[in-house]
Order: C-alpha cells, then sequence, then structure tokens
C-alpha cells in the first residue's frame, strides 16, 4: 500500500464493493417487505373470497354452532371457498351474483400446497362479539385486519388471518432466494467491471505521477536538463508543466550562478592583481613610493571598495535584508541635490542636463537608498553617453505616486541588449573597459532598490536617440 497505484485500485475496489453490500442488503429487505405487502394484500382478497362462502353457511344454519368445536365443517368450508373461488354460486335457480368475487380476484391459484395450508392454519373465525368459533387461535386483533360477515344488514361474525411474522411462505421464500442470487451474480460481474475500470483509472493516474516523480528524483540530483512530459490537460498536466518550469528556472539560476561567481572572480582578480603588482614592485624597489604610485593605488582601492558594496547590496537585497527605513522624503529637492553633484562630472565630457522637476513631490521611502538610486543612474549616464551629449530628467507626481524619467542621447542599445541591462555585471559590448564600464552592478542595484519600494523600473530606447530609463515610485 506504498504506491498511488495500489490506494487508488483499493480504495475504488472497497468503495463499489460496499456500495453492491449496501444494494445488496436494500434490494434483500425491500423485496421482504414489498412480498410481505404483496400477500397481505392477496390475504385480504382472500378474506373478501371467504366472506360470502360463510354468509350462505350461516344464512343456511342460522349459527356457527356446527363449526363450534368442528374442524371437519371448518376444513370442508375451506375446501369449498376454493372449489368455488372466481364463479358465480347458484341457489333456487338463481345466480347470486353478491356473492361473486371481486374481478380478477383469484388470490389462492397462484399458491402451492404449502403455502394454502399455512394460510389456512392461521385463518380464524368470530362470531359479532369477537369470541372465537373455528379456526386459529387469536390472542388480540390490533394490527390485524379482519373482514365482517354481514346477514340482513347484521354483523355475525369475522373472518381473518394471524400475523404471518417475520418468516414467509416457502414458495416466497424460495422465490425471494432465486430473486438474491440473480442480484448476487450481477453485483459480482459489477464488482469485477468496476475492479477492471478501477485498475485502468489507477494506472492511468498513477503512471504521470511516477514519471513526475522521476524527473523530480533528477532535479533534486542537480540534472536541470530533466524535463516532464505533459500527457494531460488535468491537475497532474499542470502539475508537470509547473514542475518543467521549476526545471527552467532551476536551469537558469544555475547558470546566472555560475556566471555571477565567475564575474565576481574577474572583477576581483584585476584590482586585486594591479594592486599585487604595485605593492611587489614598490618591496623589490622596482618603483618609488612617488604620487602617481600612491594615486594608482587609492583608485584601485577605491574601485575594489566600491565592488564589494555592490555586492552586499545585492546580497542584501537577494536575502530580503535590504534594509529599507520609510520617512518622508522631498524627491523634488533630492533629484535637484544629486544632479547639482554630479555637473561638474557631466560637464567634463561636455555633456548638458535638462532638469524639470515638479515640486513638492514627497514619498514615504529611504532617502539614503533613493539617493543611491539616482547616484547609479547618473553615473552610468556620465559613462556611457557620447561625449557633447544631453541628459534629460524629468520628475512628476501622478496617481499612484511619483514618476521618473531618464533620458539621453546616446548610444542606443539593441532589444537583446535592453532585455538584459538589469542583469548583474552586463555591459554593451562598446563598454567593457575597466575605465568606463564601471562594476556592471548599479543597474542591477537600481532595480532592487525601486522594488524594494514596491515600484518598477523600465527601459526602452530613447527618441533623443539613447536610452529611456522610466521609474515608478508608490507615494
Amino acid at each position: 500500500m506504498r504506491t498511488l497505484f495500489s490506494k487508488i485500485l483499493l480504495a475504488q475496489v472497497v468503495t463499489v464493493a460496499l456500495a453492491l453490500v449496501v444494494v445488496t442488503v436494500i434490494t434483500r429487505a425491500s423485496l421482504n417487505q414489498g412480498f410481505k405487502a404483496f400477500l397481505e394484500r392477496q390475504e385480504a382478497t382472500v378474506l373478501q373470497t371467504l366472506a360470502p362462502v360463510l354468509t350462505e353457511f350461516y344464512e343456511s344454519k342460522e349459527s356457527w354452532d356446527s363449526l363450534r368445536n368442528n374442524p371437519q365443517n371448518w376444513q370442508r368450508i375451506w375446501r369449498l371457498s376454493r372449489s368455488q373461488q372466481g364463479r358465480p354460486r347458484q341457489r333456487g335457480g338463481r345466480l347470486r351474483d353478491e356473492t361473486r368475487p371481486p374481478p380478477g380476484a383469484q388470490p389462492m391459484r397462484w399458491m402451492g400446497p404449502p403455502e394454502r395450508v399455512s394460510l389456512r392454519e392461521r385463518l380464524f373465525l368470530l362470531d359479532e362479539n369477537h369470541s372465537r368459533i373455528a379456526g386459529a387461535t387469536i390472542l388480540a386483533l390490533e394490527g390485524i385486519t379482519i373482514e365482517a360477515i354481514t346477514f340482513n344488514g347484521q354483523k355475525v361474525g369475522w373472518i381473518g388471518f394471524t400475523p404471518m411474522g417475520t418468516a414467509l411462505p416457502p414458495d416466497a421464500e424460495h422465490f425471494l432466494d432465486r430473486q438474491i442470487r440473480i442480484t448476487a451474480i450481477s453485483l459480482a460481474v459489477a464488482l469485477v467491471i468496476a475492479a477492471a475500470l478501477a485498475f485502468l483509472l489507477a494506472r492511468n493516474v498513477s503512471r504521470p505521477v511516477r514519471r513526475l516523480g522521476s524527473t523530480v528524483r533528477e532535479l533534486s540530483r542537480g540534472e536541470f536538463v530533466a524535463r516532464a512530459r505533459v500527457e494531460t490537460q488535468d491537475e497532474i498536466g499542470d502539475l508537470a508543466a509547473h514542475v518543467n518550469q521549476l526545471a527552467e528556472t532551476l536551469e537558469k539560476n544555475r547558470t546566472a550562478r555560475q556566471r555571477w561567481m565567475a564575474d565576481i572572480a574577474h572583477e576581483l582578480r584585476t584590482p586585486v592583481a594591479i594592486l599585487k603588482g604595485e605593492i611587489e614592485a614598490l618591496a623589490d624597489g622596482v618603483r618609488q613610493a612617488d604620487e602617481r604610485m600612491s594615486t594608482s593605488l587609492r583608485e584601485e582601492v577605491e574601485h575594489l571598495s566600491t565592488l564589494v558594496d555592490d555586492l552586499q547590496t545585492l546580497a542584501l537585497s537577494d536575502a530580503g535584508a535590504l534594509n529599507i527605513q520609510k520617512t518622508p522624503v522631498d524627491l523634488s529637492q533630492l533629484v535637484v541635490q544629486c544632479v547639482d553633484s554630479f555637473r561638474d562630472r557631466l560637464s567634463a565630457r561636455q555633456l548638458t542636463v535638462d532638469l524639470q522637476v515638479t515640486a513638492g513631490v514627497v514619498l514615504a521611502a529611504d532617502q539614503q537608498r533613493l539617493r543611491q538610486l539616482l547616484h547609479n543612474l547618473l553615473e552610468n549616464s556620465s559613462r556611457y553617453v557620447t561625449q557633447a551629449g544631453q541628459i534629460s530628467v524629468l520628475l512628476t507626481r501622478d496617481q499612484a505616486g511619483a514618476r521618473l524619467v531618464l533620458e539621453d542621447t546616446g548610444p542606443g542599445l539593441e532589444s537583446d541588449q535592453l532585455a538584459h541591462l538589469f542583469e548583474r555585471f552586463y555591459r554593451v559590448e562598446s563598454s567593457r573597459s575597466r575605465s568606463s564600464g564601471g562594476t556592471g552592478l548599479g543597474l542591477s542595484i537600481c532595480k532592487n532598490i525601486v522594488e524594494a519600494h514596491g515600484g518598477s523600473i523600465q527601459a526602452e530606447n530613447s527618441v533623443m536617440g539613447g536610452l529611456k530609463l522610466q521609474i515608478e515610485l508608490p507615494g
């Protein structure tokens, strides 16, 4: 019972078996009750048939004395009622239509001898005061149907049957047993068919689940190229599709992690190698500790420090631990301050800034992180925009909060480059040199900061010919 196949098969078979047992019990009880009710209706018809015979007997004798303690006469009347059943009786040359049984009432013709004997032994005759005259002994009349015997408009006696109890007549029992056997055979055939269908159902359900399990085991071993086969359009098919999506995500994450580690190693190796070379040259006396060496060492240390800080920021963001402390921030004033701090660097490359800021744009945000965001955006523009170009900075308020748009004159990017712009360590081909390319983490950090504030950032080509970055920040 450890496999899904066996559990489904057993559940289906047990369910069908229980249902068949319930149906059998209900059918048996229904047949018993129905057949008993049928026999009781037949007994009522028999009483209606016997009543005219006993009325004629009372009319001829004018009393019940000849029947009291005289079983022979009682049995003779029973035989007479059987022989005359269904026929009109004649007396004095006239037909007595009133003694004819109800149309079609021939209740004892279908009975065998055992049933007739059982019926005769249960028949009783009472006088008008409900005192026994002949037949079976009756102790109480509650719940018993009796038929009145009338003569000249007066009730002269009563006739009825004692209760049949729980036991049915032999022929009735034989009939019911035959029906139960037929029902049991039918139910057994139904159980076999249900078991076969349950087998097919269990196999069809468990087979894709087993294949899914095999795919998941391969994924757990690091074989991220494994894919599940989607065979159905039901929940199992949806699960297989989700497993395939998970496999693709895991494969992409592994590739990204490998590239991430290689890029980190590459970015760290370069400044470390320069620092090592300069220090070894200084130790060997090849170079003197002059101002040029001090400047070179300081630049490499600053580059290394910036890279480590950026990596720490990304690591905190990935772990969900990026510290965001929201306070009311005047974004309008913050944008102006950051742009002013970059004017000298932009002017050195003959870059002009078109600044359009809506006053009074106040947000609940982390001022230090927004400053870092603006610094990275302007740093990206100062590095990559062609000399003597133009940068446009637009800040407006909308219903959701604030919209910040940065555009430049280029160079522009291809569509496939735009798709990778926010990836870590991604640089376009024309900017891979360390002198102008930076660490390749600036826009990734920008994306994480914006998303940590519940906003969004999008990149597209600008009508000015370069890059357009649009940032939405909630209020």
